[in-house]
């Protein structure tokens, strides 16, 4: 919950250090099987309905994850439009199609990546100022000009990049070929220093009642997400490397004798190599559990920090376990691991603030986010 106006400042660092006292944690009390009552329903008439039906599933899943997470014995509501949701998955789908198109995809692959920090904008705004809490609403104040200040240049660079590696594909092929690889690589690079600016929008722009959320932390943490990311990546890779040698090199004289390797050997590589890659499916959850932490540690609400104390480690393990268990059921396990990781995450968080604070802070905006009702109807939501 976070958006920004560029026009109002952050509060300092030292108003948002923690107090001491007993932070308010927060509590999730959804369940896989009441989930699962709702998520084959949505899949069912998605189906039948050719997928005009999925804006109302969105709906539906995101006012069950927003009723089941508890602040201070309160639930979180969601009140937005399927409608508004329809429309963006409408335009969204339109653009797919027209991007297929020679030429004209081109044109409007330009055209949507201008238009992109625009439909971040009106997304944020959807989802904030339909969050509720004790029927209190959150608002997001930021604007268009801020989002293109945010994300225009790192797009930029992207797409500068990719033109010139794609006219040295014509040019030159071998040319092209490495360009073409260096930008993809910057675009990797670039992705923390992206992820960091919509954080900064997004949370500059968010509020409760008149109250502004700060970010206190720099670009720098999030790249540090990233190094260790890698770091893990290599360190697998290298383990992974020695454990196949010495497996292999222990029968070199086997393999010389007879010509082949005993299958024993090939079944303990076989496993290797793929809890190697099970192991790298990880990545993914390390760098969300890492950005949890570091991102809401560095987060206040009026002054008052919040914090986060995901456990990494048992996050990954819990992430990989419930994939697998998705897999082998074939999709069917995935709303009852949906809700595992939910509860996780949420229960993870905490609030230095208490309950009175929090509905003194959303009061002061009461009378306003009456007036946002009307604006909400030209909103559109492009999340998919």
């Amino acid at each position: 919950m976070t958006e920004f106006s560029t026009m109002t400042p952050t509060p300092s660092a030292a108003a948002a250090s923690t107090p001491a006292g007993n932070p308010q944690r927060f509590v999730f009390t959804g369940s896989g099987s009441e989930y699962f009552k709702i998520w084959i329903v949505n899949v069912l008439l998605t189906i039948v309905t050719l997928g005009i039906y999925s804006a109302w599933a969105k709906v539906r899943r995101l006012r069950y994850f927003y009723n089941n997470t508890r602040f201070a014995g309160s639930s979180f509501d969601f009140h937005g439009s399927p409608i508004a949701i329809l429309k963006g998955r409408i335009i969204a789908v339109l653009l797919i199609l027209l991007i297929n198109v020679p030429i004209l995809g081109l044109i409007v692959l330009l055209a949507y990546l201008l238009a992109l920090p625009w439909l971040l904008y009106r997304s944020l705004r959807f989802h904030l100022s339909n969050t509720t809490w004790r029927n209190l609403r959150f608002a997001f104040l930021g604007d268009a000009k801020g989002a293109y200040a945010a994300l225009l240049l790192p797009i930029g660079i992207v797409v500068a990049a990719a033109a010139v590696s794609g006219l040295a594909m014509v040019v030159a092929p071998f040319l092209g070929v490495a360009l073409m690889i260096l930008t993809v690589l910057s675009f990797y690079a670039i992705g923390p220093y992206l992820q960091y600016r919509m954080r900064r929008y997004y949370t500059a722009g968010a509020r409760a009642g008149t109250s502004e959320f700060g970010l206190h932390i720099g670009v720098g943490q999030y790249y540090l997400v990233y190094v260790v990311a890698v770091g893990y990546m290599m360190a697998l890779g290298a383990v992974a490397s020695v454990l196949i040698a010495l497996s292999v090199g222990v029968d070199v004289a086997t393999i010389a004798m007879k010509g082949d390797m005993p299958v024993s050997k090939l079944v303990a590589v076989a496993i290797m190599v793929a809890g190697f890659y099970v192991a790298m499916l990880a990545v993914g959850p390390l760098i969300i559990a890492m950005l949890q932490n570091t991102v809401w540690r560095g987060t206040s609400l009026a002054g008052q920090r919040f914090h986060s104390d995901l456990a990494v480690p048992n996050f990954m393990l819990n992430w990989l376990g419930l994939t697998l268990l998705t897999i082998i059921t074939l999709g069917l396990y995935r709303p009852f691991a949906a809700v595992a990781l939910a509860k996780l995450r949420i229960e993870a968080m905490s609030w230095t603030g208490s309950a009175d604070d929090l509905v003194a802070v959303l009061r002061d905006g009461s009378q306003r986010a009456v007036g946002s009702e009307v604006a909400d109807l030209m909103d559109v939501d492009i999340a998919l």
